[in-house]
């Protein structure tokens, strides 16, 4: 009797081990082959890159234009100093409830730019209006007049 609940067990060990290692345990079969998409290679670009260089606590250049449904990347290469950026999905104004006109590829609300580094923000435009931009890293009194506005025109 002992000998036979010990092969039962055995039996029903080994089966689970089996189906935990087997590729079709149940589970939907993944394609190992399909690479992630990188949204910053240069296939999956936008058009339209637009370069910021933040040096001397400003922004330049502090405006920016684009158009409703037009995607485009911003690549803010920071000067001397580390910051950080922070883009206002809501337009400037906007009264409770109203939905973001611009939404981002990695949805960070303060984007590191490492001193002398590029960081990329892929931004994407649904609604017109005027966005503002701000260093999000508080690195003395200066920063709070770092600030730079994304001016989004109807759509043609």
């Amino acid at each position: 009797m002992e000998s036979r609940l010990l092969n039962s067990c055995a039996a029903i060990i080994s089966l689970g081990l089996l189906l935990l290692v087997s590729p079709s345990s149940g589970r939907p079969e993944q394609k190992q082959d399909t690479p992630a998409r990188d949204p910053h290679s240069p296939t999956n670009r936008p058009q339209r890159v637009v370069s910021v260089l933040a040096r001397d606590f400003t922004f330049e250049p502090a405006t920016i234009q684009m158009k409703v449904n037009e995607k485009i990347e911003v690549d803010v290469t920071a000067g001397s100093e580390t910051l950080g950026i922070r883009v206002s999905p809501f337009p400037d104004g906007a009264k409770a409830n109203t939905p973001p006109g611009l939404s981002f590829e990695f949805g960070e609300d303060c984007y590191k730019v490492r001193k002398g580094e590029m960081t990329p923000i892929l931004i994407e435009a649904t609604e017109p209006g005027t966005y503002s931009f701000s260093c999000c890293k508080n690195c003395g009194g200066k920063n709070k007049r770092m600030a730079g506005r994304i001016i989004v025109a109807p759509a043609p």
